[in-house]
């Protein structure tokens, strides 16, 4: 038995009562012998039976076990003379603590395979057991008057909505309000509907704002990233972007402003494939306001599962443990099936969501986008299709593709709607009649 052992022992004996300050934490196969173990079992038990525990009582329950008098006189003499005060009780208990986490660590390599056929499932189960043992979070019950004191006088003042997490397009965050810690907001469309460009725009509102974001791109690469950032901000085309080889007019001036600004972002950016437990042990410590995923289907799981949609599910689940442990908000892209486009307004819905119905469960916000027109690409629609915090909505917006810009327009979408199939049908055509003979 070690000396912070002994200590955690002598400190409950001289004041039961600060066994509640540690037993959330420490728990009895913490301790590094079977001996210590079953005394700390005892002292738990009879401290939840509301009995007192003095060195005649525990020496009276630890009887009922395999060890002798012999034994259990002198725990209680190491453990009484070797404690001073109560107080020191939460050191001790974090010295036990501490001594698990390095057996536990020392045991975990020891027995580990490391035979190349098995290193990756080997890897993926250390990393697991790992974040589990660095975690150690508990569950605590909290009073409602507590939790009342703590949040009451966030509502109804002028502070309310300063420094929250908003996107940045004004018909959508009147909608979503400030995006919630701890939440994940999933935005979901068909391949090339311009999912990846809302997204960068949404980032940009946002690091312009002084927001800390993180961003993962396992589709592009650094420069693809950044080209399309510089397209934006510049206001110069991306192919004159990735193309051009002199500054026309006024490029250059832009082009330097943009590339100033965004020096100034908090924005970190990451390519190639990652799991959400690489994506929690990337950002841990890092305070970021938002963490992005572009897209979802294409991380990686931290487990192997028998079937796709398990694998997505886990990631979802991945995804959703990130936002909550690391006190942030996570924006998902999604894929969707082709389902929507077999409808004549090609209109998405939630059931649609690629290959897991667990990602419409795990998110508390779903954005989907879809084509207005098949000949005009630049019509989208945009719809909040869950908020779990509030109302849901449906509006048109305008995509200036070489731009990488989206523009909210003011009208209902079903009158802009109208309006396109009204200009494709050709001003100078009317609708059939059945009276006219030709």
């Amino acid at each position: 038995m070690t000396e912070a052992e002994f200590g955690v022992i002598g400190c409950v004996l001289i004041d039961n009562d600060v066994l509640n300050s540690i037993w959330r934490t420490l728990k009895p196969e913490m301790f590094s012998s079977d001996f210590a173990q079953d005394t700390y079992k005892e002292m738990l038990a009879m401290y939840d039976r509301d009995e007192s525990i003095d060195p005649m009582s525990l020496s009276m329950a630890l009887e009922n076990h395999k060890y002798t008098q012999e034994q259990i006189s002198e725990l209680m003499k190491s453990c009484i003379t070797g404690t001073i005060t109560s107080t020191m009780v939460k050191s001790y208990a974090d010295a036990v603590a501490k001594e698990y986490k390095v057996r536990t660590v020392r045991d975990m390599y020891q027995k580990s395979s490391l035979k190349p056929c098995d290193i990756d499932d080997t890897i993926s189960d250390l990393l697991t057991r790992l974040e589990h043992l660095q975690e150690g979070k508990e569950v605590k019950l909290k009073p409602i008057k507590q939790i009342s004191v703590e949040n009451k006088d966030k509502y109804f003042n002028e502070s309310v909505g300063e420094g929250g997490i908003k996107i940045g397009l004004s018909q959508l965050d009147d909608a979503l309000g400030d995006l919630e810690r701890g939440d994940v907001t999933v935005i979901a469309a068909r391949p090339a509907v311009g999912k990846s460009a809302l997204t960068t725009q949404i980032i940009g509102n946002m690091a312009k704002k002084g927001l800390k974001v993180a961003y993962f791109n396992l589709e592009m690469s650094d420069k693809q990233v950044y080209e399309r950032f510089i397209s934006r901000l510049a206001e110069i085309g991306l192919t004159r972007i990735r193309r051009a080889k002199a500054f026309l007019g006024d490029e250059q001036e832009k082009f330097n402003q943009a590339n100033e600004e965004m020096s100034n972002y908090q924005l970190w950016v990451a390519s190639g494939t990652v799991s959400p437990r690489e994506i929690k042990s990337e950002c841990r410590h890092q305070n970021f306001d938002v963490i992005v995923v572009d897209y979802l289907q294409l991380l990686m799981p931290d487990n192997r599962y028998s079937g796709r949609n398990e694998e997505v599910a886990s990631i979802s689940r991945g995804l959703k443990s990130v936002a909550r442990d690391l006190n942030t908000h996570v924006i998902a892209l999604s894929q969707i099936t082709r389902a929507s486009e077999s409808r004549d307004t090609k209109e998405p819905t939630m059931a649609e969501l690629r290959e897991s119905g667990a990602i419409e469960q795990d998110a508390s916000n779903i954005i989907m986008l879809w084509n207005l027109s098949d000949n005009d690409k630049g019509a989208k629609g945009v719809k909040i299709e869950k908020n779990r915090q509030g109302m849901t909505m449906r509006e048109a917006m305008e995509f200036d593709g070489d731009h990488m810009k989206f523009v909210e327009i003011e009208k209902p979408l079903d009158d802009v709607v109208a309006e396109i199939k009204k200009k494709e049908r050709g001003d100078g055509f009317k609708p059939y009649n059945g009276d006219c003979p030709f």
